[in-house]
C-alpha cells in the first residue's frame, strides 16, 4: 500500500511512554533515529506487571491534575460519574481486543484495518471513509493530547520562573522558556526519552501525596490563602464537563493493541486492563475527592496551581510544590516528541510513497515535526485561560469518539450476526450512550467558550476570571490579541 502502518507509528508512541526496558541490540529505525519495536525484541517481552506499569504510564498523566477540578464544575455528584464512566472505558478496552480476535489472523491489526474489515462485512458502507474517519478521529485525540501537554508544560514552567521578566508578561515568558526546552528533544532518540518514563509515575504518586497529605495537615483549611475557605455543593450541570474531563483522564485506547502485541502472554492482557484500570478508578476518585474537599468550589484546572497559590504549601520554606512542578514539566516536555513522531507518521502515509519518504529524506520528517509543534503552540496559547473548558471539550469530542465509540461500533459490525439478543441490547445501549455524551459534552462547553468570548467582547477586551482560571476566546486571532493587549499592560 505504500503507508506507514498506524500499528508501527502505535508502537512507536508505546516505544517513547513505555519504562527503560533491556537493550535489545537492534539498530534504530525510522526517521532522526527514532527505534520502531520488532516482534521478538525486548518490548515483546513484557511480564503482567510490566505491562500494568507502562499501562498507568501512558494513560495516568496531567489529567489526574484536574480530578478536584472536575468535582468543582458538577460537585460530589460528578464522583459517581467517574465511578460509572471508568467501567465503561475499561469495557471498550476490552471490546478493542475482542475486535481485533475476530479479524483475519493475515489482517495487520490496525485502527484502519479494523475499521475497513468492519465495514467490509456491510457492502453498502465505503471502507475508505470508515478509514478515514478513524484516522480523523485518531489524529485529533493526538494532536489535542499534543496541546494539552504544551499547556501545562507553560503553567508548570510559571510555577518555576519568577513572574515575568523585562517586557515578557509570565505567560509570555514561561512559554518562551518551555519551548527553548522543548524545540531539541523533538529531535532526539526517543529510545533516550524512555528512560525518563519513570518521572511520569513518580508525579503522578507525588501528586496523590500531597493531594491526600492536605487532608492531615491542615485538617481545618485554615492555612489556605483564601479564607473563609470555599464551599462545596453536591450536584450541578457542570457533570457533564466534568464527565469530559474523566473521559480525556482515562483514556489512551489507541495505543492498547501496541500493548497487547508487546506481551509475553497475549492472553493475561484482559487481567492487565482490569488491573489497570481498578488502579486509576481508585487513584482519581481519591484525588478527587481530596482535593474537592479542599479547594472546593475554588478548584482550578490544574491541582498543581492550587497547591503553589491556596494551600498548606504555600509559602512553605521547602518548595514541595516546585519539585512536583519540575517532574511534571519533565514529563510533559519527554511525551511531547512521541505524539509529535506518531502525527508526522499519520501524515507522511497519506503522501505518494509515503514509507519511502519516510525513511530517505529526513529533512521532510523534521520539517513536519515543527510545523506540528508550531500549529500546537499556536492553538496553546488560544486555550490557556479556557484550560477547564479546552480538557472537557477534547475529552468529549475525541476521547469518547475514539475509546468509546469506535471500539464498540466495530466490535459490534463484526460480530453482530453472532450475538445474542441481550448482546446486542448492550452494545446499542452503548454507542447509544456514546453518542448522547459526545454531543452533551461538545455542545455545553463550546457554550462556555462562546459566553467567555462574548464576556470579553463586553467588557472591551478585559479579561475576566472564570472557572477556566481566566477568559479569553476559542478563536485564535482573538486568543493572540488577548496575549498581545496583556503584555503591552
Amino acid at each position: 500500500m505504500g503507508q506507514l502502518g498506524d500499528e508501527e507509528a502505535a508502537c512507536q508512541l508505546q516505544q517513547a511512554l513505555l519504562l527503560a526496558e533491556e537493550e535489545d541490540g537492534s539498530s534504530d529505525g525510522g526517521s532522526g533515529g527514532d527505534p520502531t519495536p520488532r516482534p521478538g525484541g525486548a518490548a515483546s517481552r513484557a511480564t503482567l506487571l510490566q505491562t500494568l506499569a507502562n499501562f498507568l504510564n501512558i494513560f495516568v498523566g496531567t489529567g489526574m491534575q484536574s480530578m478536584p477540578y472536575a468535582l468543582m464544575r458538577g460537585g460530589w455528584l460528578a464522583l459517581g460519574a467517574l465511578l460509572l464512566i471508568m467501567p465503561l472505558f475499561a469495557l471498550s478496552g476490552q471490546l478493542i481486543v475482542w475486535a481485533f480476535d475476530l479479524m483475519p489472523s493475515n489482517a495487520p491489526k490496525t485502527y484502519p484495518e479494523l475499521g475497513r474489515v468492519a465495514a467490509g462485512r456491510y457492502p453498502m458502507q465505503n471502507e475508505l471513509n470508515t478509514n478515514c474517519c478513524c484516522r480523523f478521529r485518531l489524529y485529533a485525540e493526538l494532536f489535542g493530547g499534543h496541546i494539552i501537554l504544551i499547556l501545562v508544560s507553560w503553567r508548570m514552567a510559571g510555577l518555576l520562573l519568577p513572574p515575568g521578566w523585562g517586557p515578557l508578561s509570565p505567560l509570555q515568558l514561561a512559554a518562551a522558556v518551555s519551548t527553548t526546552l522543548q524545540l531539541p528533544l523533538l529531535f532526539v532518540d526517543l529510545r533516550r526519552l524512555s528512560r525518563l518514563a519513570m518521572v511520569g509515575l513518580a508525579s503522578s504518586g507525588f501528586l496523590i501525596a500531597m493531594v491526600l497529605s492536605l487532608l492531615v495537615m491542615d485538617p481545618q483549611r485554615q492555612a489556605m490563602a483564601q479564607q473563609p475557605p470555599p464551599t462545596h455543593h453536591l450536584a450541578s450541570l457542570g457533570v457533564i464537563q466534568a464527565i469530559g474531563v474523566f473521559a480525556l483522564s482515562s483514556t489512551a485506547h489507541s495505543t492498547l493493541p501496541a500493548l497487547r502485541i508487546a506481551m509475553q502472554k497475549p492472553s493475561r492482557f484482559p487481567l492487565a486492563l482490569m488491573l489497570g484500570f481498578t488502579t486509576m478508578l481508585i487513584g482519581y476518585s481519591a484525588i478527587a475527592s481530596a482535593g474537592y474537599w479542599y479547594w472546593g468550589d475554588a478548584a482550578s484546572p490544574l491541582a498543581a496551581d492550587d497547591l503553589a497559590a491556596n494551600s498548606f504549601f504555600t509559602g512553605s520554606r521547602v518548595p514541595i510544590h516546585r519539585v512536583l512542578a519540575a517532574l511534571v514539566l519533565v514529563n510533559c516536555l519527554t511525551k511531547v516528541p512521541g505524539l509529535i513522531l506518531v502525527l508526522q507518521d499519520m501524515l507522511i502515509s497519506f503522501l505518494p510513497h509515503g514509507e519511502a519518504t519516510y525513511f530517505h529524506p529526513p529533512k521532510l520528517a523534521y520539517l513536519i515535526r515543527l510545523v506540528l509543534f508550531g500549529c500546537g503552540t499556536l492553538l496553546a496559547l488560544t486555550a490557556y485561560r479556557v484550560l477547564g473548558s479546552a480538557l472537557s471539550l477534547l475529552g468529549g469530542l475525541a476521547s469518547i469518539s475514539c475509546s468509546l465509540l469506535l471500539p464498540t461500533a466495530f466490535y459490534s459490525l463484526l460480530s453482530w450476526r453472532r450475538l445474542r439478543l441481550p448482546a446486542k441490547a448492550g452494545l446499542t445501549v452503548l454507542l447509544a450512550v456514546g453518542v448522547a455524551l459526545v454531543g452533551l459534552i461538545t455542545s455545553s462547553n463550546l457554550c462556555d467558550l462562546l459566553e467567555s468570548c462574548r464576556e470579553r467582547h463586553s467588557h472591551g477586551g478585559s479579561s475576566s476570571s472564570g472557572s477556566n482560571g481566566g477568559s479569553s476566546s476559542w478563536l485564535p486571532w482573538v486568543g493572540l490579541q488577548a496575549a498581545l493587549l496583556q503584555s503591552q499592560g
